[in-house]
């Protein structure tokens, strides 16, 4: 359509040129350079194709861009990352461990405050009853600190704040009031069945508060994963108890080193079995 504010040329618009003698090709333009079409639209920002389609960006690696690698499922390599990344977090991890400190032993002393010293069968049930709130606010309490160090393998910085974190917390305390009641049950039977149910359910509470499993799943999930790595399994939660155990010793102040260590331990190998990269 004609641009009704420019007139076409005088004389309407010119016929095409006759074709050379001899039936060829048109004389190539002045200046030798063949005629070209206009060169190709290069593709807008965002990954649209030319077709229409869309290109999805590259995929991202896990642990915040960090870069890292799937770990090896090794004692000595997990308790080696969880002393590095303690190092590089003391003051974090400090502040996170006395918080957790704080907070226990102030449900502690509720629940003995609460608990009566004697009372019948009411007194029985009131008291099994204050212990299991305990049980469940002291797993609120845990799982904030599964968080760190969930989180620091993603390359984050631990902090106080991630102990009220709510994300996936129903189904990581309906795990753990499992875990916990069947254990319990098999401590009572005869101590070994309860030690093995422990041993086997390990990163249950893990695979609850991470992926959000339901209990059976996170369950049956921790099941298989140990009884396929047995051996590096039960030295990887021998090694992490017994870091664990020496700063107990030390006043229960070392603690502040050997919990990190050993929690940071635990959540390297739980990266490992679900064979997801961890940050350098």
């Amino acid at each position: 359509m004609s641009d009704p504010n420019f007139p076409p040329p005088p004389g309407g618009t010119p016929p095409p040129p006759p074709p050379p003698p001899g039936g060829g090709a048109p004389p190539p333009p002045p200046g030798g350079m063949p005629p070209q079409g206009p060169p190709p639209a290069a593709p807008p920002p965002g990954g649209f194709s030319g077709g229409g389609g869309f290109a999805p960006p590259p995929a991202q690696p896990y642990g915040g861009g960090g870069g890292g690698q799937v770990p090896r499922l090794e004692v000595g390599a997990a308790i080696s990352y969880g002393w590095k990344k303690f190092t590089e977090n003391i003051g974090p991890f400090v502040l996170l461990m006395l918080a957790v400190f704080v907070a226990s032993i102030v449900i502690t002393l509720v629940q003995r405050f609460l608990t009566p010293s004697g009372g019948g069968f009411l007194g029985l049930i009131w008291s099994l009853l204050i212990a299991f709130v305990g049980y469940v606010l002291i797993s609120i309490v845990q799982a904030g600190v599964w968080r760190a160090g969930l989180g620091v393998t993603r390359g984050e910085t631990p902090s106080v704040a991630q102990l009220t974190e709510t994300t996936n917390i129903a189904p990581y305390i309906l795990t753990s009031i499992a875990v916990g009641f069947i254990g319990v049950i098999g401590l009572a039977l005869c101590v070994l069945p309860g030690i093995i149910w422990f041993f086997l359910t390990a990163f249950a509470p893990l695979l609850a508060l991470d992926k959000g499993l339901s209990p059976v799943e996170a369950i049956t999930t921790s099941i298989n994963w140990v009884k396929d790595n047995a051996g590096q399994v039960f030295l990887v939660l021998l090694v992490a108890g017994l870091v664990y155990f020496a700063g107990w010793l030390v006043c229960c102040i070392g603690l502040l080193v050997s919990a990190p260590v050993a929690l940071v331990a635990i959540t390297y190998s739980y990266r490992a079995l679900n064979n997801e990269p961890v940050a350098p």
